[in-house]
């Protein structure tokens, strides 16, 4: 199991992006377990689990595609 914790970017400033849409569409990517969005210059956060490294690869390409997603930043948890 590889889980993951991806920061999001949000549309433009005053791009009139839905967050409601946009949160929506990211609980719908399989893998994604939680979307908490933030007050500060990081728009949302993702907490998300998948099989191995090529399916976090995979999932994350699915957040980049969700419309309104404008970046992404993403972390591998490390095992303890």
């Amino acid at each position: 199991m590889t889980a993951a914790v991806v920061f999001v970017q949000v549309g433009a400033a005053g791009g009139g992006t839905n967050v409601r849409a946009v949160h929506d569409a990211l609980h719908a990517v399989t893998g994604v377990k939680t979307v908490h969005f933030l007050a500060g210059p990081t728009d949302a956060i993702i907490f998300l689990e998948v099989a191995d490294q090529m399916e976090l690869m995979k999932t994350v390409g699915k957040i980049r595609a969700v419309s309104g997603v404008a970046s992404t930043d993403t972390r591998i948890v490390l095992p303890f």
